[in-house]
């Protein structure tokens, strides 16, 4: 898979994820804000923070599996 079907598939996945999903992973991984922070940040508990940061990773992954 070239670099701009890789970049457009991970897009996709992106966008068809939750609104306070990806809000949540952004706090993580671009705020820097650990589970703890991002858990208080959004109302939810640290496990929860867990779960998304790794059903978008999986997300993200299988993208590149995915055919164009």
């Amino acid at each position: 898979m070239t670099r701009d079907l890789q970049f457009q598939a991970r897009w996709r996945a992106w966008n068809a994820l939750p609104p306070g999903d990806r809000a949540i992973f952004a706090s993580v991984r671009i705020d820097g804000l650990n589970y703890d922070e991002a858990a208080s940040r959004h109302g939810c508990t640290a496990q929860d923070v867990e779960r998304v940061i790794v059903r978008i990773l999986v997300a993200l992954v299988d993208a590149d599996d995915a055919p164009p």
